[in-house]
């Protein structure tokens, strides 16, 4: 009987550390994003200021199990990437126009 209970136990811990495993690999999915966004905006010349101190912040929000601020923190470095490569290629095409004219 006791063996029993101990196998129930453990079944019914082993979906909840399933489920921690599948946000801690969504997190580092959201982190892997906006390190990739980072490094394209950095190779186009155009990496933000705050960008790798934000990825830096949610790998050790991850690192100390604080999933929540570690996505906000990966979010907001996410959408700085795409902002800063949306910004490299506008200026790209529109350049001209930052040119006075006399």
């Amino acid at each position: 009987m006791k063996r029993m209970i101990a196998l129930v136990s453990l079944l019914g811990i082993m979906p909840v550390s399933t489920a921690l495993s599948a946000d801690q690999n969504q997190g580092s999915s959201l982190i892997d994003q906006a390190e990739a966004a980072r490094k394209e905006a950095s190779s186009l010349g155009y990496e933000w200021r705050d960008t790798a101190k934000l990825i830096a912040s949610a790998r050790d929000a991850q690192a100390k199990g604080q999933q929540e601020e570690s996505d906000r923190f990966a979010k907001e470095a996410l959408l700085q990437g795409r902002e800063a490569v949306a910004q490299a290629k506008y200026m790209d095409r529109n350049w001209q126009q930052m040119i006075p004219k006399q």
